[in-house]
């Protein structure tokens, strides 16, 4: 067989490497393609903030499930002591000795490949492809290219493609930053969020994008809009107008799941149904409801809970928007300025067309805490002449913004 191999610590792996392989696969006309995440790197330290070797496995195999033929290889993870590419190669060629075998490398390491531990025996015993990571990067390719042709009767190839200027340490000063889902594919992004790895902060169109196709596509102009309407209310409020996004974009994001699906989630991550796990204290009004029984009786709130609960443990938001997502239907005593202005945005987002909202959309950005008893006092009137119990919460929210008035 025809194979080749790309090792790297892949932290994590991004478009680039996927890039990179993609067009190898093609140019050399690979059979296989493995990435071979590196346990032990031997010429530098992982960084503080790394994620553990399994957790760079997991992202590798998510990057080459999308690449026919590709595969990732725990060699050199399960392998102890450093990670040099001579051990990896002799395993692999033990599978195969008759096929050929070709090791993938970036501009940095093909410029000091006869540098490397048993440099010799690499060049002797491999085919050689290299790949610019960088625009402008060929002519230094070449040049090396020929030096390790010259002395080693080595067989180097060249990958011409259009380089993708990224890094892996790029990607994640990006993250921290509440960026760098374009340098990721979405699996990997989605993988990182609900590992809470590299100090992520969700980026709002990455997050659009993952919970769109959990929506009914009836569903969409209303989160749509919901999304818009709670970044307007925290400029005009002074709240973390991201914060309100990514709130309002994954406020119904299990509304669609079955009830089960949903109780499920809240055990998962903690949260329970009509008390709120971490967020609020057990009330003695709501301890004697299992989840089951609060889901029939309260089944138009539970995706309130769910949603917490998806947002905390697959999209690693912060707890402060787990929370406005776990009151955006009730409300409750003492809401936080996100709490009140995503309930709020819930209700006037541009599609709403109930009685009275024009009048609540009005007074929103002249009067926040108005315009949330004048909603909340019209639902809960809407509630009682369709003859349903709100959840008490409801009543408790109504009733401490009287106070405060």
């Amino acid at each position: 067989m025809n194979r080749g191999f790309l090792g790297g610590t892949f932290n994590p792996p991004h478009l680039g490497h996927i890039r990179a392989a993609r067009a190898a696969m093609e140019q050399l006309g690979l059979d296989e393609l493995y990435f071979i995440p590196t346990g032990e790197p031997p010429h530098k330290d992982l960084p503080a903030d790394t994620a553990t070797a399994e957790q760079r496995l997991e992202m590798t195999e998510l990057a080459a499930s999308g690449i026919p033929h590709a595969k990732a290889l725990d060699l050199e993870i399960r392998r102890e002591g450093p990670s040099y590419s001579v051990l990896t190669a002799r395993e692999l060629l033990e599978e195969d000795p008759e096929g050929e075998l070709w090791l993938l490398c970036g501009t940095d390491m093909f410029l000091t490949l006869d540098q490397w531990y048993r440099a010799d025996w690499l060049l002797e015993n491999l085919h050689i492809a290299a790949y610019p990571r960088k625009p402008g990067e060929m002519p230094d390719l070449e040049e090396k290219a020929e030096v390790l042709r010259r002395k080693w009767n080595a067989r180097v190839e060249l990958i011409r493609l259009d380089p993708m200027e990224v890094s892996s340490t790029d990607v994640r000063s990006a993250l921290k930053r509440g960026g760098g889902s374009e340098l990721l594919g979405d699996e990997i992004y989605a993988y990182i969020l609900r590992n809470r790895l590299y100090g992520v902060q969700p980026e709002p169109d990455a997050l659009w994008r993952l919970a769109v196709p959990m929506l009914e596509e009836k569903r969409i102009p209303h989160v749509r809009g919901c999304r818009e309407e709670a970044g307007k209310l925290a400029l005009r409020w002074g709240a973390d107008a991201v914060e309100a996004e990514r709130a309002a974009i994954l406020h119904d994001v299990t509304k669609k799941m079955p009830a089960e699906e949903q109780l499920r989630l809240c055990a998962a991550y903690g949260i329970i149904p009509g008390i709120g796990g971490e967020a609020d204290p057990a009330r003695a009004d709501e301890e004697s409801l299992s989840p089951d029984d609060f889901a029939r009786r309260y089944p138009a709130v539970l995706h309130a809970f769910s949603g917490a609960a998806a947002a905390w443990g697959l999209f690693g938001v912060s707890s402060a928007v787990r929370d406005a997502i776990m009151w955006h239907t009730t409300g409750k005593r003492d809401m936080t300025l996100l709490e009140k202005i995503i309930w709020l945005a819930d209700y006037i987002e541009p599609t709403r067309t109930m009685p009275g909202v024009k009048k609540v959309r009005r007074l929103a950005y002249e009067d926040l805490d108005g315009a949330l008893r004048l909603a909340m006092k019209n639902s809960l009137d809407h509630m009682t002449e369709r003859k349903k119990s709100p959840h008490p919460a409801s009543l408790e929210a109504l009733n401490d913004l009287k106070k405060e008035r």
